[in-house]
């Protein structure tokens, strides 16, 4: 699952362990009136299905990117908290 709101330059906000899309909700509603703003529920979290048995945090990259390929997003801007942060990198 994600959430998408707004329009303008894209931003992709990634959770950390054990939260979800939703934890972005304050920094969506500060920056949709500016950017297109995609938060990722991250596989096991919020609305994402569970990931294979033995994931590794590529596993989790590989996800965002299937997701901005879905949305026709080439380059973003990314936030990342804690895991986040790392599957951002």
């Amino acid at each position: 699952g994600f959430i998408r709101a707004g329009s303008g330059a894209p931003v992709l906000f990634i959770h950390g362990v054990g939260m979800n899309a939703a934890i972005w909700q304050p920094q969506i509603a500060a920056m949709q009136d500016r950017f297109d703003v995609v938060a990722i529920d991250m596989l096991g979290h919020g609305a994402s299905p569970l990931p294979p048995e033995n994931v590794v945090l590529s596993d989790f990259a590989d996800q965002a990117v299937r997701l901005l390929d879905h949305l026709g997003l080439d380059r973003v801007a990314v936030v990342g908290h804690s895991m986040g942060a790392l599957v951002a990198q």
